[in-house]
């Protein structure tokens, strides 16, 4: 996020070079006075970059030529194909169900996957725009913790990477694949977003699953 200092420095700059450039072409240099309102400027900018990053960049309005940045918050519901064998049945495991809980602002991400069994964060990431315009991938790192009592029995900690496709202006559905440090790996489907983010996965189920209305 661009700070006030970030922003002061900005503005300083650009009043300075705005000075001398004037100084350069003979022009008439302005006062001391000139930097007067300074402060207000400063203050001003911070309070409209601040907006922005957390609530403007988001508009439809700006999609595409001015912010180059998928719009994922909410929750997901996601599927996800392991390629996990289960060391007691020695059988592939069935299709997981998950939700993914996405925070986001123009300058930051947190992407959460929540399962009956872990819980996965994500570490670093990168929106990477594809061939086509409009078009996004977002690639990252993550790390899963299992509940505490599987970590001892069949699951550890572990680390891992995917690479999701985003579909849609607004985005309607993400699709990809992961890899893990336990040498599994799968594939992942997002779908049918909700507007309210949860923070366990039984919050999330009880709310998909019941009927609506």
């Amino acid at each position: 996020m661009i700070s006030r200092l970030h922003v002061s420095s900005f503005v300083g700059l650009t009043g300075l070079v705005w000075l001398i450039a004037l100084w350069a072409q003979g022009q008439p240099v302005l006062t001391w006075d000139f930097f007067a309102p300074f402060s207000v400027v400063v203050g001003v900018v911070v309070t409209v970059v601040t907006l922005f990053n957390l609530y403007a960049w988001s508009w439809s309005l700006l999609q595409g030529w001015y912010v180059k940045r998928p719009d994922l918050r909410g929750t997901w519901s996601a599927e996800m194909v392991s390629s996990y064998i289960n060391p007691e049945t020695q059988k592939p495991t069935p299709p997981i169900q998950a939700y993914i809980v996405v925070r986001q602002t123009l300058t930051t991400l947190s992407f959460r996957l929540l399962t009956k069994e872990s819980s996965s964060v994500l570490l670093a990431y990168n929106f990477v725009e594809q061939e086509h315009a409009g078009l996004y991938k977002l690639i990252g790192v993550f790390r899963n913790e299992p509940r505490i009592n599987l970590q001892r029995e069949r699951s550890r900690i572990h680390h891992g990477a995917f690479s999701i496709d985003i579909h849609g202006s607004p985005v309607t559905e993400l699709t990809g694949h992961y890899w893990t440090d336990r040498e599994t790996n799968g594939s992942i489907k997002l779908s049918d977003r909700r507007n309210k983010l949860y923070d366990t996965f039984d919050q999330a189920d009880q709310s998909f699953t019941s009927p609506i209305g």
